[in-house]
């Protein structure tokens, strides 16, 4: 048996690698086995300890972020003179004015 897949059943506390239910009480309550015992690094050389990132991953750069900014104030800027001009035409239609909006 492997110890990547041995389970310990919680009922029973029988080991097994059943992947479904335990094969003496028949439960579905288990854990694996390598939440307790680390297995041995089956590589010939062990992995880094810190993972290599991609230049992109990350904090975007300060030039993005200014990007970022700009766009997010002129999609405020529009929201607020469509609410305006929304604002202006209803001022309008209650004071029954025809001609046009200025």
């Amino acid at each position: 048996m492997q110890l990547r897949l041995a389970r310990l059943c919680l009922d029973c506390e029988e080991v097994h690698d059943d992947p479904q239910q335990c094969p003496s009480c028949a439960s579905e309550t288990f854990a694996f086995l390598t939440r307790w015992v680390p297995p041995a690094e089956r590589r010939s050389h062990p992995r880094p300890l810190e993972p290599v990132r991609a230049p992109s991953a990350g904090k975007p750069s300060p030039g993005k972020m200014i990007g970022y900014g700009v766009v997010g104030l002129g999609i405020m800027g529009l929201a607020r003179w469509f609410a305006l001009g929304r604002k202006r035409i209803e001022e309008t239609a209650l004071k029954k004015q025809i001609g046009e909006l200025r």
